[in-house]
């Protein structure tokens, strides 16, 4: 399946802008961001906060008077209906940012010239709106998967690279055995920061940073001609123990544990295959490995959580 190409399109009037970094960073792990619009009176006061985001963030700003209660609705769904029209793009997905449920029938239409289409807005959103998306995510949720270390103001010099390796090994779907593919840390770590270059910190590449750090990561190849190279955190004997907690919520792709230590975050594929298509409910019992200690000290979410692989559900 090709990469989506996305047009954000964003309700400024309807979605906080404090947003806006975990909405990006949420949409640039699934495709590629063509172009971003934030959509609103730009004259209005409560649009001063956006406007502090301009410098920040790659982000159009669409102005649009309140001329009616639906002015902003409308001015979105013209352009998005003039992007799909005109091809002058390679954007073949829309991410549409607002909880209001009149941008349904904009998503069917979409979906119709064959448009992926994202939502994302505030839980409680009406169940018409999310069903008209290939994938709805809410707000709320992109809390969890903030990065904790790297903040949206920071560049790859302001921040450690080892955590910078962390923060994009955390943000990544590794396998079953905490492995991930170098070439996918090295998406993940230029989905955050376009910018970052190895030489920057005196390296001559990705495998150069994981393999000076042997008392943090362990690098492992297929011995091929030319080699594909995976990594993972190096854990601590006692880091195999097996622990047991519960669901506390589930969403499509990840979820979180309830442990006796704290939360653990999760995503589908630390879940046997057999297993990935269950319907978890809250207070399921499962037995994990620990990757990394919760925090309860932690500022943010991010920290808080623990890390949780090899979950297994256990049957009753």
């Amino acid at each position: 399946m090709s990469e989506h190409h996305f047009a954000v399109l964003v309700d400024g009037e309807n979605i906080s802008p404090r947003f806006l970094g975990p909405i990006l960073a949420e949409i640039n792990r699934t495709g590629e961001i063509i172009l971003t619009r934030v959509y609103g009176d730009w004259t209005e006061p409560h649009m001063g906060g956006w406007k502090e985001l301009l410098q920040r963030y790659p982000v159009r700003p669409v102005q649009q008077f309140r001329y009616g209660q639906n002015a902003t609705d409308g001015a979105l769904i013209m352009d998005a209906i003039e992007i799909v029209s005109t091809n002058r793009n390679p954007v073949n997905a829309f991410c549409v940012v607002s909880s209001d449920s009149d941008y349904y029938s904009l998503a069917l239409r979409l979906r119709e010239h064959g448009m992926y289409v994202t939502g994302i807005g505030r839980q409680g959103t009406k169940s018409i709106l999310v069903r008209s998306c290939n994938r709805f995510i809410y707000l709320e949720n992109l809390a969890f998967t903030g990065s904790a270390k790297i903040t949206e103001e920071s560049s790859p010099e302001d921040v450690s690279v080892e955590d910078i390796v962390c923060t994009a090994y955390d943000a990544s779907d590794e396998d079953n055995d905490g492995w991930l593919l170098l070439a996918h840390l090295g998406q993940a770590i230029r989905r955050e920061y376009p910018d970052f270059d190895p030489r920057s910190y005196n390296y001559t590449n990705l495998l150069d940073i994981v393999r000076s750090y042997p008392e943090m990561f362990e690098v492992r190849s297929n011995e091929k001609t030319p080699p594909v190279y995976w990594m993972r955190p190096i854990r601590k004997a006692d880091d195999n123990s097996k622990l047991t907690g519960v669901i506390k919520r589930y969403m499509t792709n990840y979820g979180f544990i309830r442990g006796e230590k704290g939360d653990y975050f999760f995503t589908k594929a630390n879940l046997p295959a057999e297993q990935r298509d269950t319907h978890l409910k809250p207070g399921t019992p499962v037995e994990f490995i620990q990757i990394k200690a919760p925090d309860v000290k932690g500022e943010s979410s991010a920290e808080r959580n623990g890390r949780a692989r090899n979950v297994v559900v256990l049957k009753g």
